[in-house]
């Protein structure tokens, strides 16, 4: 997995649909982050600007949605939000495109945020657990509904997550925020309770589906330590 690590740029990039597969876990563990945070405490730039990545999963195959937030030195900051659901085939068929990938590229979307957004915005990120240390030994299902963070601050990396609780994601305050900032035009996919089926899935064949196209990851110090099952 460490030669599929996320750095941002064009290599194993998640927004290429024929290599984000593949960078996906390095991407939701904030690698690129953390490294760019640990450059930033080892050359004293503790003052930089902050810069968050959340990503929400809801159902993996059903729909994923990611949102990295960038503060700039006035306080403010900038939000670009992404979004993409199962690949549509038929909208590729109308626009008659010759991106063959079109259908399962993602809904992309900025907005610029105030000093006061960007204060709102963080507020709600650490009354929601974030800074607090990462929820050891958590297990996050591909086939489940969690949110996920990583970002740094002063110098500092931090990671968290939020799993569905009884089919509901109440522990994330950030939610509502991030949502009224994404024009992605992607409505947003609920969580709801798993079924037996659905639980069932992660780890044998379920749907017509087969189990390794399944995944479950471990929190582990401050980020993703453990790949549980592969798909």
């Amino acid at each position: 997995m460490g030669g599929c690590a996320y750095h941002g740029g064009a290599r194993n990039s998640i927004d290429n649909p024929a290599t984000a597969k593949f960078a996906w876990f390095s991407f939701l563990d904030g690698n690129d982050i953390r490294e760019a945070c640990a450059a930033q405490a080892a050359a004293g730039t503790t003052q930089a600007p902050p810069q968050y990545r959340l990503v929400y999963n809801g159902q993996y195959d059903s729909q994923v949605r990611a949102y990295e937030i960038y503060g700039a030195p006035s306080g403010g900051g900038t939000l670009k939000a992404r979004a993409k659901g199962p690949g549509n085939l038929t909208n590729w068929f109308i626009q008659d495109t010759a991106d063959l990938l079109a259908p399962w590229r993602w809904h992309e979307s900025t907005a610029a945020l105030s000093v006061g957004e960007m204060a709102q915005f963080r507020a709600a990120l650490t009354q929601s657990g974030f800074g607090s240390g990462a929820p050891q030994g958590l297990r996050l299902d591909s086939n489940d509904f969690y949110w996920v963070a990583s970002g740094c601050e002063g110098g500092r990396f931090h990671f968290y997550a939020w799993p569905a609780r009884q089919g509901r994601l109440d522990a994330a305050l950030f939610q509502d925020f991030l949502l009224r900032h994404d024009g992605t035009g992607l409505p947003f996919r609920q969580p709801h309770r798993l079924s037996a089926e659905e639980r069932g899935s992660t780890h044998a064949a379920g749907n017509g589906r087969n189990a390794s196209d399944n995944f479950t990851l471990e929190v582990r110090g401050e980020g993703i330590g453990g790949l549980v099952n592969a798909f």
